[in-house]
């Protein structure tokens, strides 16, 4: 079934897709930040079939302009370090990148136009629109 759609796309399998991902939260030390990209991916999983090939280039990219310190409430009393708070406020914001990431990639899909390209199946990059819905 996906076999047809990568054939009907291109007349080869390697695409890349690129997100980015930006917050105002302070997530603290850098493994945080990995941590951020690697849940945002989780959004590109649920929403592209195949994923992450090796000779495609999926990738997040992740900043933060760092404005927000504390982004939690008073209920952070429940949390018993300054280390598990950011690993929970990164959690938090990585799950809802991941969703965030999977509806800005079926958004792309749906508002997407067919192109004309040369290298494409049949001389285009179709739309979405262009292919029949599936139930």
């Amino acid at each position: 079934m996906y076999e047809d759609l990568t054939e009907f796309v291109t007349q080869d399998t390697s695409n890349t897709t690129i997100t980015i991902v930006g917050t105002n939260a302070d997530l603290g030390p850098h493994e945080n930040y990995v941590k951020l990209a690697h849940l945002a991916s989780l959004g590109q999983a649920r929403a592209i079939y195949p994923v992450n090939l090796s000779q495609d280039g999926d990738t997040v990219f992740v900043f933060s302009n760092k404005e927000i310190k504390e982004p939690l409430n008073s209920r952070r009393e429940f949390f018993s370090g300054p280390n598990d708070i950011l690993y929970f406020v990164t959690d938090i914001i990585g799950h809802a990148a991941a969703k965030a990431v999977q509806e800005s990639i079926y958004s792309a899909c749906r508002e997407a136009e067919t192109i004309s390209f040369e290298d494409g199946y049949q001389g285009v990059i179709p739309s979405c629109k262009d292919y029949p819905a599936r139930n």
